[in-house]
């Protein structure tokens, strides 16, 4: 899916730890509640391509199993520029309404349980599962943080369209498939 797109200027907002998990290949899935700023609609996978914008809004609070090296430190500060390197595909969207599937989907994320149960019971029980597929730059685009990426919103543009081309997978094309596999079957089984 990443050959047939060369540029990108969008970007999705998602807690810097789980940026690095999917960085690194410790993540396959997004999971999301929805945003304040999405309207009563509720969250919308708008786009099925896009980088990842880290963010640290909300993230100690509640919580990830995993964080790396110097993750937490630098979640008080509020960067004047953003390091954007991950860009990830949508290779299927589902909804999870039981806690059980959530259950089945663990070794796919690092939210702690607290964080999922939290996020599936506020206002009306369920997550969407986003099942993507990552891809690093070899050095981040430093993008300048502006008005328009802050608040609780999912999708920014960055203001200049980032080239991918030189981007590798997080994980190999056998675990990718055995993940999207595990992850078809979970949601297929929320019904």
């Amino acid at each position: 899916m990443i050959a047939e797109i060369k540029t990108c200027s969008i970007a999705f907002k998602e807690w810097a730890g789980v940026v690095a998990a999917l960085a690194d290949g410790r993540q396959s899935l997004i999971l999301r509640k929805g945003g304040i700023a999405e309207g009563p609609r509720g969250f919308a996978p708008e786009h099925s391509q896009f980088w990842l914008y880290p963010t640290h809004v909300h993230e100690a609070e509640q919580g990830l199993r995993t964080h790396p090296a110097g993750a937490l430190e630098s979640a008080a500060a509020h960067p004047a520029r953003v390091p954007i390197d991950v860009f990830v595909a949508v290779e299927s969207v589902g909804y999870a309404s039981r806690r059980e599937t959530l259950t089945a989907l663990e070794p796919l994320h690092v939210w702690t349980a607290e964080t999922v149960r939290k996020r599936f019971d506020y206002k009306r029980p369920g997550l969407w599962v986003l099942g993507v597929r990552a891809w690093r730059r070899g050095e981040p685009a430093w993008v300048e943080a502006t008005a328009e990426h802050a608040g609780c919103k999912t999708w920014v543009e960055l203001g200049r369209a980032l080239d991918l081309t030189a981007s590798t997978a997080a994980v190999d094309d056998d675990t990718h498939a055995r993940r999207m596999a595990a992850i078809a079957d979970a949601l297929e089984n929320d019904a």
